[in-house]
């Protein structure tokens, strides 16, 4: 039986006012000398490429196991300080898919990407972070963006980067909340989708927010616009207020049991994960209150 997560407000965390590197290990269960090793090393990352499904490459910048186990015990610490209700991803019991039924009853929707995110999220982002909002002493806020960081930014492969390309952003988010707040529209953020929805979506406001992340060194691009019509907002389809799978998940599915019949011994089983985390994908959505049936687009 699943019990609900129990968070606090940020200047509960552990991270909150933290004073030195012994303390700091210890809430990394990591020791002194590990902590330094880790906060220093050059070579813990492997970088590759990868091809992505619409053409070209992506670099991936992958943190060497020990350095990846402390990133990922840094994003569960972060992880508990309480989430902003328009925050989505990475938000433990949060979906994409309870992302979109968030905007299901509104008129109007208009999305944008921010560009790179982890990327164009900088090591003095990170640091800021630490030491203004969470009020670390400076050495120990610079081991802490040493760990999070790689060449100066968010790495692409790292289980710390999603949350902690918010949390150095704070302040960003914060104004952009405000400006949707108090024009009476939705505000959801997926990562680096961002969601305007309501009666009414003036690209003025628009315009505002927009200036708010270009004043913090982002970018923004894929800009979207819905009208009293089919929405699709991460990879769910929103129409007349129900939430409905998109053809080519179900296309992609379809495909998948065509192609296990013809799969050899080694690929059978990658064929057979991806058949599972489709339908469980498809289930989601088809499981979501007020979504009881799948459909294409």
């Amino acid at each position: 039986m699943s019990t609900k997560r129990v968070t606090h407000v940020l200047n509960q965390s552990p991270l909150y006012r933290m004073r030195n590197h012994r303390k700091l290990a210890v809430l990394l269960r990591i020791s002194p000398p590990e902590l330094r090793k880790l906060s220093h090393s050059d070579s813990a990352y492997k970088e590759f490429d990868i091809a992505k499904k619409a053409g070209g490459t992506r670099r991936v910048e992958n943190p060497a196991r020990p350095l990846k186990l402390v990133q990922a015990r840094l994003a569960r610490i972060l992880g508990r300080i309480t989430p902003p209700e328009y925050l989505f991803c990475p938000v433990r019991g949060r979906s994409y898919v309870s992302n979109a039924a968030r905007l299901r009853h509104n008129r109007i929707v208009r999305c944008i990407d921010i560009r790179k995110y982890f990327l164009n999220t900088l090591a003095r982002r990170v640091f800021w972070f630490f030491k203004t909002i969470m009020l670390c002493e400076t050495d120990v806020a610079e081991t802490l963006t040493k760990l999070a960081t790689y060449k100066e930014h968010l790495p692409t492969d790292s289980p710390l980067s999603p949350i902690m390309a918010y949390f150095a952003h704070y302040d960003v988010w914060q104004r952009i909340a405000v400006i949707a707040n108090s024009n009476g529209l939705v505000l959801s953020v997926y990562i680096d989708d961002v969601t305007l929805s309501g009666k009414n979506v003036p690209t003025r406001v628009l315009w505002e927010i927009k200036k708010q992340i270009h004043a913090s060194g982002l970018r923004y691009h894929k800009e979207k616009h819905f009208i009293d019509g089919p929405v699709e907002v991460t990879g769910v389809i929103i129409r007349n207020g129900k939430l409905f799978a998109p053809n080519r998940q179900l296309k992609k599915l379809h495909q998948s049991k065509r192609e296990v019949s013809f799969a050899g011994p080694r690929s059978k089983q990658m064929v057979a994960d991806r058949i599972k985390g489709l339908i469980g994908q498809l289930k989601q959505i088809q499981t979501f209150p007020n979504a009881d049936e799948l459909a294409s687009e």
